[in-house]
């Protein structure tokens, strides 16, 4: 089933450095994609770029595609603009799929806003990011059990996000997460441990350190209310997943991990 355009939704962004500054290079969106003028802000020297809908959320046959290439020092910020509701389906269900592609110094940072999965929604993500050596790559991820405010916990039909990492032609990281609560209990051990809200955020490059990941792990360990996981990977990464009970308690804490990053991949 085709979303209401009759064809995939895409955007396409490219970004190259022009004395020392990052610009667009080249965009191109179909409906209901849209972005905002590139803005720069903060430390890091990203462009960041705001990825707006016309649409009121993810639909039963949507198909989004999205794809990044960096050029050699390129370096991006990508964010939404609010918070991605997928909305009640009678049969079918939507698909997202991401394809980043990184220069050598690249820097692509991706971070979504929270993803709210209504009742009876199916939504099927995956993330395909090729790094060539040198380039580093930030992504981050919010998933809430629903709508939590109207009692409609867990209340999802399916819900897929798949991810794969590969680094100088070689793959370094592949996590895939399927939910599915008509036959896992989500509210129990090993899934969301009695909490409405999961985080994740990893990062892959050279710049990886044994100190910044026992500075990110003694910071998150201070922290009250939360639950969290922090795992080197085996080659040239980390990953972090906490549980809690708001999007925005969660939203808060990715950004000074975010921070502890950029300040330390300088």
């Amino acid at each position: 089933m085709k979303n209401k355009f009759g064809k995939e939704s895409k955007l396409y962004i490219r970004a190259k450095v022009l004395n020392g500054k990052t610009y667009l290079q080249e965009s191109y969106f179909t409906a209901p994609f849209k972005i905002a003028k590139p803005f720069y802000e903060g430390h890091g020297g990203f462009m960041s770029l705001m990825v707006m809908s016309a649409s009121a959320g993810v639909m039963e046959g949507d198909d989004y595609r999205i794809e990044v290439e960096l050029d050699r020092g390129a370096r991006v910020k990508l964010e939404g603009q609010s918070y991605q509701k997928i909305h009640r389906m009678k049969n079918g269900m939507a698909t997202q799929y991401n394809s980043f592609t990184l220069a050598d110094g690249a820097f692509l940072d991706y971070a979504p806003n929270p993803t709210i999965p209504f009742a009876d929604s199916a939504f099927y993500s995956n993330t395909e990011c090729r790094m060539e050596e040198g380039s580093a790559f930030i992504y981050s991820e919010i998933l809430a059990a629903g709508r939590v405010k109207s009692g409609e916990i867990f209340r999802f039909r399916e819900y897929l996000s798949g991810i794969k990492i590969y680094y100088g032609g070689e793959l370094i990281f592949l996590e895939n997460q399927f939910l599915f609560p008509k036959v896992q209990n989500l509210e129990g051990i090993g899934f969301f441990e009695g909490f409405t809200h999961q985080a994740s955020m990893g990062f892959f490059g050279e710049q990886i350190s044994d100190e910044l990941i026992d500075k990110l792990y003694v910071m998150l360990t201070a922290m009250e209310d939360v639950q969290f996981g922090l795992s080197k990977t085996k080659k040239y990464g980390f990953v972090v997943r906490i549980l809690g009970n708001s999007s925005d308690r969660l939203e808060s804490i990715l950004k000074l991990i975010r921070n502890e990053i950029i300040v330390s991949s300088k």
